[in-house]
């Protein structure tokens, strides 16, 4: 059983490295709207990958049914493209807070406001339905997999994704402290930036 949570583990590590765009925005929420915001955005993630698991694992033959339609992957392609670069624009113009001195406490609006935006930009990345719907596939459903060491890999992918996006929001914390403001305006801008170029290189992909 140990062997299947150290299969969860290296893939939840792979997942955690390659999903670029998450990890700029769990920064950017954490340097604008605290550490509560960006764990709240950190949930809409992890959320969104409990939602792929379910339907990768227990609708598979829906899915694959779903994964076969001829647009669908310029369809979340295009939608996921246009949030990212919305996002990227938004930050890119808005006034980067005060923060020395000053706790910032979002408001429940505010953390759902997070929780939407991580689960949205999680949910319309086509490499996490890719990454899911083939990872259950083969790595499951093809082994023959019995439900308890199907359940010791997903719980090993979670619990490491759970630590490193964890990781990264205290990394962010940490680094608020020694922000000053014209710092801020340009870690902000980078972000947008980064979330600008994510968006363009996704719509490249799923259209060119």
């Amino acid at each position: 059983m140990i062997w299947f949570v150290w299969e969860g583990v290296r893939a939840g590590l792979l997942l955690s490295l390659l999903v670029g765009p998450l990890v700029v925005l769990l920064i950017q929420l954490s340097l604008r709207r605290g550490t509560l915001a960006s764990f709240a955005a950190a949930l809409g993630i992890w959320t969104s990958d409990l939602a792929f698991i379910s339907a990768s694992h227990f609708g598979l033959g829906r899915l694959e049914r779903l994964l076969d339609y001829q647009y669908l992957n310029e369809i979340i392609g295009t939608v996921g493209s246009v949030l990212l670069l919305g996002v990227g624009l938004i930050m890119w113009y808005r006034k980067p807070p005060s923060i020395k001195g000053k706790k910032i406490l979002p408001t429940r609006r505010g953390l759902l406001s997070a929780w939407a935006q991580g689960f949205a930009v999680n949910s319309l990345n086509p490499f996490t339905a890719f990454f899911w719907s083939t990872f259950v596939v083969t790595q499951v459903h093809n082994r023959d997999l019995l439900s308890t060491e199907a359940l010791a890999i997903y719980g090993g992918i979670m619990v490491t994704i759970v630590i490193a996006d964890s990781c990264k929001v205290l990394g962010a914390r940490k680094l608020r402290a020694f922000l000053k403001p014209a710092m801020m305006l340009r870690a902000q801008r980078a972000g947008a930036v980064a979330l600008g170029l994510f968006g363009v290189l996704l719509a490249a992909r799923v259209w060119f």
